[in-house]
Parts: C-alpha cells; sequence; structure tokens
C-alpha cells in the first residue's frame, strides 16, 4: 500500500485517504502532556478535542490536507483550559508554517493573483499570508542585524 512521509516529526499518521484531487491525512501530535499557557505546569487532562483541517505542501501533485486532532487541556494547578500547541502549524492557522513559506516564496517570483489560481486559494488568503510571512522575515532580519550589532560593540 502506499504512504506519504509527511516529514513533520510532531505528528502521527493515523489515517491516510488517497482521493482523485487531494490525499487527506489525519493526524496527532506524538505526546500526551501540554505546558499550560497560562501558568506553565505540565497537564495530560484533556478537556476536549476539535479537528483542525490544514493544507500542507502538495504530494504529487495533488493538495494535502491535514485533519489534526487538537487536544483542549484543563490545567489542575490554575484550572485554565488551553489549545495544544504545534511546532509545525501556528495558533488559528490553517496551512502549515512550511507551506505557508511556500507561498510566499511562490509570490516573490510571481504576482499573488497567480499563486491564486494555480493553488486554488482565495487571492484574499494567499495576499495574507504573503504579508504575514514577509512581516515575520523583516522582524528576522531586524533581529539578527541587531545581534550583529551588539557583537561588534
Amino acid at each position: 500500500m502506499f504512504s506519504v512521509s509527511l516529514d513533520l516529526p510532531e505528528f502521527e499518521v493515523v489515517k491516510q485517504v488517497f482521493l482523485e484531487d487531494c490525499n487527506l491525512l489525519h493526524v496527532e501530535k506524538n505526546t500526551t502532556e501540554e505546558r499550560c499557557s497560562y501558568c506553565g505546569f505540565f497537564t495530560s487532562h484533556v478537556h476536549d478535542w476539535r479537528t483542525r483541517k490544514v493544507r500542507d505542501l502538495s504530494v504529487l501533485g495533488k493538495p494535502l490536507f491535514l485533519f489534526v486532532k487538537v487536544y483542549r487541556y484543563r490545567c489542575h494547578n490554575c484550572n485554565e483550559v488551553f489549545s495544544q500547541t504545534f511546532e509545525s502549524i501556528s495558533p488559528n492557522k490553517h496551512q502549515t508554517n512550511r507551506y505557508r513559506e511556500y507561498l510566499y516564496e511562490m509570490c516573490i517570483g510571481s504576482t499573488i493573483q497567480e499563486v491564486s489560481r494555480k493553488e486554488k486559494i482565495p487571492y484574499t488568503t494567499v495576499e495574507r499570508i504573503f504579508y504575514s510571512v514577509a512581516k515575520q522575515k523583516e522582524k528576522e532580519h531586524l533581529e539578527t542585524l541587531e545581534s550583529v550589532l551588539e557583537n561588534h560593540e
């Protein structure tokens, strides 16, 4: 049977579905414990969970969608409820970080409109991703420059 290598080590593939026009992977995070975003304590007490549909890089010329099981935890220390975090997916985003980066790079050598058509994503979504990634890259560049300047003083 054919299998997709996800190359996102934080996830375990639970189920794979290959359709004519796209590929679907149901995934869960490998760890069962999260650090509370309010007080910093670790907890494994699952409050509930939801499934988030996330677009990733295409595989074999077909869009790849991840159905990510996102657990919400209740902290035993402060009693707050918080969502699981991921290295490869920013909070509240519906694209992996690498797919967002890929769209940004495509826009550099093309136009937002062309990328929107090619990837079959709304223009406004591609535009929002492009400027969001550009802003992050600018921030990282400025931090690097500041670090270099501090080391030369």
